[in-house]
């Protein structure tokens, strides 16, 4: 087991029937906040995990911070070390790298989570079980939000200031997505207001291709047109005419041409043109 030092607190392994039940419990003391089988969509396009990829956290490692950067628990607010398998912590710090030198924007100095790591239990039914999950909630810089991932808080904001947040949201996501074929928003249900959920349960340790049939997907790809590149889009989950057209209208303004979906250095084009896009809004 590995440890980056320093770190303030150890978030302790809860149960998935105890994560319900302890829910009025001290926040510091337990994992609140993230994806659980009460709220898991049925209709998940994220396979889940099965028993035999469920692991005790001690065989995993424990993580004080990603890509160096401090990580802070968002229910206590304090810095902590959160249990990780060791493959997709290193994914998420090399993400976390591509998204500094991507974004146009400057580097944030904390990350702030509702954590990684979940005790499975009998059903094994998320990627947390299996320490291959991770809940973001905000990139930090000096005290104050650089990307919040709190949509539950900004969604009631208007003009220049809700511009800025949506933006800033998205060209996150689209980052996420290069890495990770699934990321989790807002769009997808409501159990992701307050965070976006990553995990490689389908891409592995590879980065992420573009399967038309994934709902999460193609609702980034929607949103990612209607609020980067100001090419609307009704956000339906489904690769339709509209969505077809609209990105087909983004690859040729930056050169590529051709579909979103003729080929993977289409589907990264797209996404790695969107990340800078975040800086427009200030």
């Amino acid at each position: 087991m590995t440890t980056d030092e320093p770190r303030a607190q150890r978030i302790p392994p809860v149960s998935r029937r105890g994560l319900l039940g302890l829910a009025g419990a001290g926040a510091a003391t337990i994992l609140l906040g993230g994806c659980t089988p009460a709220t898991r969509d049925p209709a998940a396009d994220n396979p889940p995990a099965t028993p035999d990829r469920c692991v005790s956290r001690g065989s995993l490692d424990e993580h004080g911070t990603l890509a160096k950067l401090p990580l802070v628990y968002e229910i206590s607010q304090e810095r902590a070390s959160f249990a990780f398998d060791g493959g997709f912590h290193t994914q998420l710090g090399d993400w976390l790298g591509g998204y500094r030198e991507r974004s146009g924007l400057t580097a944030p100095d904390q990350v702030w989570t509702y954590g990684a790591y979940v005790a499975g239990g009998s059903d094994c039914s998320s990627w947390h079980a299996a320490g291959r999950a991770f809940d973001l909630a905000r990139l930090r810089l000096r005290g104050g939000d650089f990307v919040s991932c709190r949509y539950d808080r900004w969604r009631s904001t208007t003009g220049a200031e809700r511009q800025r947040a949506q933006r800033r949201y998205w060209a996150l996501a689209a980052s996420l997505h290069l890495d990770f074929a699934y990321v989790l928003t807002y769009l997808y249900n409501a159990t992701h207001a307050n965070h976006i959920h990553i995990d490689n349960g389908r891409s592995g340790r590879g980065r992420s291709t573009l399967s038309t049939s994934s709902p999460s997907q193609l609702q980034a790809v929607q949103a990612i047109c209607t609020h980067l590149w100001d090419d609307p889009v009704e956000v339906t989950g489904r690769w339709d005419s509209p969505t077809r057209r609209a990105t087909k209208r983004v690859l040729a303004q930056i050169g590529h041409g051709g579909d979103l979906d003729d080929s993977v250095d289409a589907w990264r084009a797209f996404l790695t043109a969107s990340v800078p896009r975040g800086a427009e809004a200030g």
